[in-house]
C-alpha cells in the first residue's frame, strides 16, 4: 500500500512538471518582452556544439524556462499583492511606504571621484557635436532632467537611503564638464529648485515629469534657444494652451513594477492647442496620423506614458510647413517623448531621434546630411555618462 502511494504521488510529480513545462514552452511569448517589469525575458538558445561542451547551453534553456514559465506574470502580481498585504516597505525593489513610489537603494557610499573623469568624457564628445553644429551656423543646446527618485528625495522614510548624495555629485560634475567646454547646458533640477520644487512637476509613480514640468522645461528651454541665437521664434504661453486632465487610469513606469497594485491617484495631463497649427509626420519613414497625443477611445482605458507621441520611436518627422522658421533636430530618450508636442510647435520641421531604436545612421552622420537650424539633446542625469544609444554620437575626439 505504502509503495503504491509512493508511485502515484511520484506519477502526479513527473505530470505536474511535464505539463507545466509543455504549458512553459508552448506558451512562451516570441517577443519575449515583460510589459510590467519593462524588460526582455531570457531568450531559449540555439543548439551548438559549443553551448553542449560548455554546458552554456543548459544554463541558458534553464533560465529561458524559469522567465517563461506557465502563468509568470500572474504569479509576481499574486506575489506582490501578497508583499503589499503584509505592509512590506519594500516591494519588488520600489518604496511603498511613502506617498510617492520611489526607487529602493541600498546603504551603500562609494568614491565619487570617477564622476570628473566620465564627464570630461562625455563632455568632450558633445564638444565634437557642438563644433560640428557650429561649422554650419547652427546651434547646440542639451537639456538635462532629474529623475523622479532624486526630484522627491525628501520623500524617502528617514531610515531609507535616497541616493541623493550621488546625483548631487554627477549633475556638479557634469555642469562643470559642460561650462569648462563653454557647452549650453540646463541643469532643470537647479531651476525646478529655483521655482520651488513643484510637487506638480512629476508624479507619484513614474520617473518622467509630467506635463507641468514638461512646461516649465519649455519655457526655460525656449528662452535660451531665442536669447542665444538671436532668433524671434513663436514661444508658448499658458494663454495658448489647454491643459487637460485625463480621467482615465493611469500606471505609471514605477507603478508597472508593482503590477499596478499601488494606490495612487496619478492621472495624464495634455496641453492641446486652442488654435491648432496644421502639421504632417512621419514615423520611421511612414505617414502616420497627425497628433502628438495618443488618446485614449474610452475614460476606461488605462494609460501610461505612451500617451505622449505614442511612445519611443527611432524617427519621427513633425513638417508645419513655415519655411521662415528654422528647423530643429531633437535627440534623447524617452523624456524627449513629452517635450515633442510643445517644441514641435515652435519651428517649421522638427526631426526627433532616440538611437535605442534608430540604426540607420550615427547621430554625426545624420546632422551632417540635415544641418538642423537648432539640435537639442534632452536626456536624465542618470545617462548624463553613458556613452551608448543617445550617449553614442559618432565624432572622432580631439586628442
Amino acid at each position: 500500500m505504502k509503495k503504491s502511494a509512493q508511485l502515484v504521488v511520484t506519477g502526479l510529480f513527473l505530470l505536474i512538471l511535464f505539463g507545466v513545462s509543455t504549458m512553459t514552452l508552448l506558451g512562451a511569448r516570441s517577443e519575449g518582452a515583460s510589459f510590467y517589469e519593462q524588460r526582455n525575458l531570457a531568450a531559449f538558445p540555439s543548439v551548438s556544439k559549443e553551448g553542449l561542451w560548455t554546458g552554456a547551453y543548459f544554463t541558458q534553456t534553464e533560465t529561458a524556462l524559469m522567465e517563461h514559465i506557465y502563468q509568470r506574470e500572474r504569479l509576481l502580481k499574486l506575489n506582490t499583492l501578497i508583499q503589499l498585504q503584509l505592509a512590506r516597505p519594500v516591494v519588488n525593489n520600489m518604496v511603498v511606504n511613502s506617498d510617492k513610489l520611489l526607487s529602493y537603494y541600498t546603504h551603500l557610499y562609494w568614491d565619487t571621484t570617477y564622476l570628473k573623469a566620465d564627464a570630461a568624457t562625455m563632455a568632450d564628445q558633445l564638444a565634437a557635436l557642438n563644433r560640428a553644429v557650429e561649422d554650419y551656423g547652427g546651434y547646440f543646446c542639451y537639456l538635462g532632467f532629474p529623475q523622479q527618485t532624486t526630484y522627491f528625495a525628501d520623500h524617502y522614510p528617514d531610515y531609507m537611503e535616497s541616493r541623493l548624495w550621488h546625483t548631487t555629485e554627477i549633475r556638479k560634475n557634469f555642469s562643470e564638464a559642460m561650462e569648462d567646454r563653454n557647452l549650453p547646458f540646463i541643469n532643470l533640477y537647479q531651476i525646478y529648485g529655483e521655482q520651488g520644487m513643484p510637487e506638480s512637476y512629476y508624479p507619484e509613480t513614474d520617473h518622467h515629469c509630467t506635463m507641468e514640468g514638461a512646461f516649465a522645461a519649455y519655457e526655460v528651454l525656449m528662452d535660451r534657444i531665442c536669447r542665444e541665437t538671436g532668433r524671434d521664434l513663436p514661444v508658448l504661453t499658458r494663454a495658448d494652451l489647454d491643459f487637460v486632465t485625463l480621467p482615465n487610469p493611469f500606471l505609471g513606469s514605477s507603478a508597472r513594477k508593482l503590477y499596478g497594485l499601488w494606490k495612487t491617484e496619478d492621472q495624464v495631463s495634455l496641453a492641446e492647442l486652442k488654435s491648432p497649427i496644421p502639421f504632417r509626420r512621419w514615423d520611421n519613414g511612414t505617414e502616420t496620423e497627425a497628433t502628438v497625443f495618443k488618446h485614449p477611445v474610452t475614460n476606461d482605458e488605462q494609460l501610461t506614458y505612451e500617451v505622449y507621441m505614442g511612445g519611443d520611436k527611432g524617427e519621427t518627422i513633425l513638417r508645419t510647413d513655415r519655411p521662415e522658421l528654422p528647423n530643429v533636430l531633437i535627440f534623447g530618450d524617452s523624456f524627449t517623448n513629452i517635450m515633442e508636442p510643445l517644441l514641435w510647435t515652435s519651428f517649421n520641421e522638427t526631426r526627433s531621434l532616440d538611437f535605442r531604436h534608430y540604426q540607420e545612421k550615427t547621430l554625426a552622420e545624420y546632422i551632417a546630411d540635415y544641418k538642423p537650424d537648432i539640435v537639442i539633446c534632452i536626456r536624465d542625469e542618470s545617462v548624463y555618462f553613458d556613452l551608448t544609444g543617445n550617449g553614442n554620437l559618432g565624432y572622432a575626439i580631439e586628442k
